[in-house]
């Protein structure tokens, strides 16, 4: 009787520890806030993020752009049909950050770009300028979403979110963007700062001072930041994209990369890294800072303070994982995508 009771306490012992097989996990539930068009990294997060949904890995909820540039939205519709994902919610920043002339940036001339007098790429919204309010689509999305089942990549100025946690409930949610961050959320993977260099002001924070202090300082929810080295380390190649996508005769991310500046450039991957942790964060990719808080002074530097209490880390990455990364990155983003139509 004993050595029964033995058994049957061995097994229950085992199944609670060593659960059988199930369903497989839910696909991640992501939401990609982007400053489109301002550097082109920009697009390899965009193309990686794709892929990923196309095999079921993860499910986009939404695109919110950060800046305030109607061609951002345009290049991202444009991406996202060219892939054949033209259902996914867009939405603009209104009186946002606009660091340039939006007619000059890449996201413009690639939407713009004609061959026999028609447009090359085709979007699926005829006017950028009509898509919804950023935050109000923030709302939206984590309003549906269940509890922590959201991961945020947050690459560009911390506008559109701090502006949410600055909303109060209304009719799509009684709860404030505060609650709606704590509840809904469950970390939050940040292209932003530089925590080598506490007099350098990185380009994201310091064009939105105010906007960077409210988020990295009160975010309901932890960060993971992707620090302005750290994207520096790893670049890449033009010789990939001028031997890699000759699969089609355009390719946006191509035509994005040579209307950025003049070929042949590498150019360091901050926003992808960015997307890769929060797709990949069992990896093997990176490693993580100590747990801490980050501070903005007040002009736009970014410290690190080390406290067992924080809820900020930051990535860092050994030299073979630096040459993971770029394998990684420099196989997966030519591939075609999955549901793209384009020939030859």
């Amino acid at each position: 009787m004993k050595s029964f009771l033995y058994a049957i306490g061995t097994l229950l012992v085992s199944l609670f520890f060593f659960p059988t097989p199930s369903r497989a996990a839910a696909p991640v539930r992501i939401i990609f806030d982007s400053d489109m068009g301002n550097d082109v990294d920009d697009v390899f997060a965009l193309d990686i993020l794709l892929k990923y949904h196309d095999m079921g890995k993860v499910n986009i909820l939404g695109m919110p752009v950060n800046h305030d540039a109607p061609s951002a939205a345009a290049f991202i519709d444009l991406y996202n049909t060219w892939c054949g994902h033209p259902e996914i919610p867009l939405a603009i920043i209104r009186n946002g950050v606009c660091t340039k002339k939006w007619e000059s940036t890449y996201s413009y001339k690639v939407w713009q770009l004609e061959e026999n007098g028609r447009r090359v790429f085709r979007t699926t919204h005829a006017d950028p300028r009509a898509f919804p309010d950023a935050v109000d689509l923030y709302r939206r999305l984590l309003a549906q979403s269940p509890n922590k089942s959201v991961v945020i990549v947050s690459t560009g100025f911390s506008s559109t979110l701090a502006r949410l946690m600055d909303t109060t409930g209304d009719d799509i949610s009684p709860l404030g963007g505060m609650e709606l961050l704590r509840r809904k959320v469950s970390w939050i993977s940040v292209m932003a700062g530089d925590f080598q260099r506490p007099d350098y002001p990185e380009n994201n924070v310091k064009k939105d001072i105010p906007a960077a202090q409210k988020f990295f300082e009160h975010s309901p929810v932890p960060l993971v930041f992707t620090d302005f080295l750290l994207g520096e380390s790893i670049r890449y190649p033009a010789s990939s994209i001028e031997r890699d996508f000759n699969w089609t005769k355009h390719h946006p991310l191509a035509e994005a990369y040579r209307a950025y500046r003049k070929m042949p450039y590498d150019r360091p991957t901050w926003d992808p890294l960015a997307m890769l942790y929060a797709l990949e964060p069992d990896g093997g990719f990176f490693q993580l800072s100590e747990r801490g808080n980050v501070t903005v002074t007040q002009n736009g530097c970014t410290h690190f303070h080390p406290s067992p209490t924080g809820n900020c880390r930051y990535l860092t990455v050994t030299d073979a994982q630096r040459r993971k990364i770029l394998d990684f990155f420099t196989t997966l983003v030519p591939q075609r995508p999955r549901h793209c139509t384009a020939r030859r």
